[in-house]
């Protein structure tokens, strides 16, 4: 297995052709699973933390769950959590993916070579009861525009019984919302230490746990930059993360796009490298 030596992250680096048909995977039908990415190591470390995570939390803070999500673990906000969980979303394949598929061309205050898609949120899930199909793009359109990307990091062996994903291959297309039913649907079998990626328009939902086995996964939602993020992820960063990320992180997690107080602020949403502050608290004073 080739490994990226530039990262601290041991996971495993594309050729060329097999780049290129992963893209073609999501093109055609909406999503492409990569296996092998991460190392037993890798995984093993991510798992650790999920799972020291949601044993200290206190779920009577989650304010507004869904009823459907009451036999699901989860953890909110890993990008808060700690550092590696940003690192994993630049690792090279999947950042060439979402680039290709979610820069915005027209963006000139960042590099081009760079990404200028953000982060809408990013969340640590284990099934439990069935999920009916939806869409996480919000809008359906039947065109080769993408507006948002999901990125799944499995720590977990996934299959039908423990409450994997299904899809429906080709539905990113269909410019249709989904009857919600999981008919002529297709199961993502993985391994732990597989990425799948998918076309948030893409058909899904997924089967019902009944092994109530550990099917943990890490789920982030990479969106074009104008987007609303699903949570205040700028605000509620913490400063000693904050001042562990690249600027290219920073960017990443919503610090460019920051919408301005008002016209004495600026008149620009989006901004380039040179806008960052030293701190998180700088930006809304």
């Amino acid at each position: 297995m080739k490994i990226d030596a530039e990262s601290s992250l041991a996971m495993r680096v594309l050729d060329e052709a097999e780049y290129e048909q992963h893209l073609r995977n999501v093109n055609v039908y909406g999503y492409t699973v990569i296996s092998g990415m991460m190392s037993e190591t890798l995984v093993d470390r991510l798992k650790a933390f999920v799972d020291g995570y949601w044993n200290s939390s206190s779920r009577e803070g989650y304010s507004g769950r869904p009823d459907r999500d009451a036999e699901d673990r989860i953890v909110y906000n890993l990008q808060s959590k700690n550092k590696i969980f940003i690192d994993l979303l630049g690792v090279p394949t999947v950042r060439r993916i979402c680039m290709e598929k979610l820069n915005d061309r027209f963006y000139r205050f960042i590099p081009p070579e760079a990404p200028n898609y953000i982060l809408s949120y990013y969340n640590a899930r284990s099934s439990g009861a069935k999920l009916d199909l939806h869409i996480d793009s919000y809008v359906p359109n039947p065109g080769e525009w993408c507006t948002a990307m999901q990125v799944v990091y499995l720590l977990d062996d996934t299959y039908e019984a423990n409450g994997c994903t299904v899809v429906v291959p080709g539905s990113h297309r269909s410019g249709e919302y989904t009857d919600r039913r999981l008919e002529k649907v297709v199961p993502i079998i993985g391994t732990a230490g597989d990425i799948v990626v998918w076309d948030s328009r893409l058909w899904h939902g997924t089967t019902e746990n009944v092994k109530k086995a550990s099917r943990w996964a890490l789920v982030a939602t990479l969106t074009q930059w104008w987007l609303k993020q699903s949570m205040d992820i700028t605000r509620s960063m913490p400063e000693d993360l904050y001042q562990s990320l690249s600027d290219e992180q920073k960017a990443l997690v919503g610090f460019c796009s920051i919408p301005p107080r008002d016209e004495r602020d600026r008149i620009n949403t989006k901004c380039g490298y040179g806008f960052l502050k030293p701190t998180v608290a700088e930006y809304y004073r």
